[in-house]
């Protein structure tokens, strides 16, 4: 089984740090990094025959690097990543057998066809438009499909853990060596793709927020040494930096939410609340420091970016506009909706300009009617009855709120939140107690 430990760990956040220079002065070297990855995965799941869930590390590690594939252009095509790990999941499938009927995510895709077929029969949206909107709640649903009430670890569930946020450490090494501050590049308090690396302010922002917020979960209950504590709080607000520096703000504030759900988590399963405390005082004060810092060292740039949200502001971003349009749409068409894609083709005509699907919530009522509402009920319903009847499992919560959030800013643009949420749905081993919870 592959385990991290604290011995390792360092070991690897410095392997990974090196990845990430290495690749930003050499970058071809990201297309060798993307087949390795697979097909060091592929050698360790057929090796272990997936018993300790070695294919959940795997698609933990592709999850993480997905964004630093994009960014450097490693990826063979944009969704390397999500692919990559659908193959993955069908392998778990090979190893575990295929899920028995009775579990409710084959209904969460069955739910999709009605919508499918009337898109097909009745307009001419092509094949590719109807796989790019529903390819992303496809894959949720096939991990889901894996996950659902699969026994695990804890110390499993934190190795997941780790295997997400070491791609992620070597994506903030790149940015960094790549793409320094430079107060010329901010002209402007909009989302900055300079400081993305090039790519998508939200999913690079949404990606170095699930970094942070993991790390705070790591600060929060790992107790074996102090270094490790003052490791993982630089880690983390250097991750946080960088994702300021983005401009895009819909990632770091659902890490900031993320880490406030993982507080009150661990609050209600345990009763050491003097070291939460503790340790949340201090997270606030470097956190709040590293902002004044990126605000010093943006003139202010960033305080503004984060200020100006007002009701005027709201009403005429491209959120907004998806929003009132999708709910619109579903009030007309509230049984089989518009159809898969046709969202995004309508406010091409009604709009004056083209917003594509960043809020999934909406899009699935709107172009799905009653069969998007009972898909989301269903999504929302399995994990807050599992922390409902689990709530030493400091995980569930957390996990749930970053998919929700991430998927009403940023839709499935990319993997993390399909497989964050699929993580909701696993059952910790009873043999252990709450106290064991280690990430070393």
């Amino acid at each position: 089984m592959i385990l991290i430990t604290g011995k390792n760990f360092l070991r690897l956040i410095l392997l990974h740090i090196g990845i990430g220079i290495l690749i930003a002065l050499y970058p071809f070297v990201s297309k060798i990094y993307s087949l390795l990855i697979v097909l060091t995965g592929l050698y360790f799941v057929i090796k272990s025959k997936n018993e300790n869930n070695e294919i959940l590390l795997v698609i933990a590690y592709i999850v993480g690097s997905e964004v630093f594939l994009r960014t450097t252009h490693g990826n063979p095509v944009y969704e390397y990543g999500k692919y990559s790990m659908v193959f993955f999941t069908f392998l778990g499938f090979l190893y575990s057998g295929i899920p028995k009927l009775k579990n409710p995510y084959w209904i969460y895709l069955m739910l999709f066809l009605p919508a499918i077929f009337f898109t097909v029969y009745t307009s001419f949206k092509s094949l590719h438009g109807i796989y790019y909107e529903i390819f992303g709640p496809v894959c949720l649903g096939l991990l889901a499909l894996y996950t659902y009430k699969r026994e695990i670890s804890k110390k499993t569930i934190c190795d997941v853990l780790n295997f997400i946020i070491l791609p992620i450490i070597g994506t903030c090494a790149f940015l960094i060596i790549n793409y320094s501050v430079n107060i010329t590049i901010l002209n402007s308090y909009t989302s900055n793709f300079y400081f993305s690396g090039g790519i998508a302010p939200n999913q690079m922002a949404t990606i170095l927020g699930l970094g942070f917020s993991i790390f705070f979960l790591k600060i929060l209950i790992e107790s074996n040494s102090k270094r490790m504590f003052v490791i993982n709080l630089i880690i983390l607000n250097v991750l946080f930096y960088r994702g300021l520096l983005t401009f895009s703000r819909g990632g770091i504030i659902t890490g900031i939410i993320v880490i406030l759900c993982i507080t009150l988590a661990k609050k209600i399963s345990c009763k050491d609340l003097k070291n939460i405390k503790n340790r949340l005082v201090i997270l606030i004060i470097t956190m709040v420091l590293t902002f004044c810092f990126t605000s010093y060292q943006t003139n202010s740039k960033i305080l503004q970016r984060y200020a100006l949200i007002d009701e005027k502001t709201i009403k005429k971003g491209g959120r907004y506009i998806q929003f009132k349009t999708d709910i619109q749409n579903f009030e007309k068409n509230p049984i089989l909706g518009v159809g898969v894609g046709t969202g995004y083709e309508l406010r091409k005509i009604h709009e004056s300009k083209k917003h594509k699907t960043h809020i999934e919530t909406t899009r699935m009522l709107s172009e799905h009617g009653v069969f998007g509402v009972l898909s989301l009920v269903l999504l929302i319903y399995y994990p807050l009855d599992r922390y409902r009847k689990d709530l030493k499992n400091i995980f569930i919560l957390p996990f749930f709120v970053f998919w929700l959030l991430t998927i009403n800013h940023s839709a499935t643009r990319i993997a993390a939140p399909l497989f964050i949420y699929s993580l909701t749905l696993l059952k910790i081993k009873k043999e252990e107690s709450s106290n064991e919870i280690l990430l070393k």
